[in-house]
């Protein structure tokens, strides 16, 4: 009770409150210290996935290519994984693995066995709303898959620009191109032409 009345004197008194305002920036900025900390370990254990999830990626390619073993392709749920971590997917490392060989083995029709995978609700939640604008996920995969049949099926590798994308009828706005690139899905080069990040 006497504690109760004495908390109750010292917001009455401007002195007393005054005295209290450095053990409240401290335990403040104490917070703000362990709010940093947690978030370093969160950046740091997301690069240690990635490079974990990428060298298994490669290990499975290397052992692919040593047994010629035909490629599985990946769940959905990884394929979705491997986008939201600007990885290749297993159709890409297929790709890859088939470059090196002579022009007359490659197979014409491994482009248009490429699989798209459209974005997921909680991949387009993961981008910030300032970003996300008033853009819908609907619309943004029916650009993405454009992007997706211009440069991988149709195996073209030139950057476009936004008028280009345009021309071609393609559903492209800067703000879709924006919530692809914070995804990883696309880069920008320096005139702004955008391709699929690989």
């Amino acid at each position: 009770m006497e504690t109760a009345v004495t908390r109750l004197e010292t917001l009455e008194d401007p002195a007393a409150l005054l005295k209290e305002l450095p053990v409240l920036k401290s335990r403040y900025q104490s917070l703000c210290a362990q709010m940093e900390e947690i978030s370093l370990e969160q950046k740091e254990s997301m690069d240690s996935i990635r490079a974990a999830l990428q060298k298994t990626m490669e290990m499975v390619q290397a052992l692919q290519q040593q047994t010629q073993l035909e490629n599985s392709p990946l769940s959905a749920q990884e394929q979705t994984a491997a986008q939201q971590l600007s990885l290749k997917t297993g159709k890409e490392m297929e790709f890859s693995v088939q470059e090196p060989s002579s022009p007359g083995s490659t197979d014409p029709g491994s482009a248009e066995e490429a699989q798209f995978i459209p974005l997921t609700k909680e991949a387009f939640l993961s981008v910030p709303r300032s970003i996300r604008s008033t853009v819908k996920l609907a619309d943004l995969n029916t650009f993405y898959k454009e992007l997706f049949n211009h440069f991988i099926v149709q195996n073209n590798r030139a950057a476009l620009s936004l008028s280009q994308m345009k021309n071609m009828n393609m559903k492209a706005t800067d703000s879709r191109i924006r919530i692809l690139e914070e995804l990883g899905i696309v880069e920008l080069n320096k005139q702004g032409n955008v391709k699929l990040a690989v």
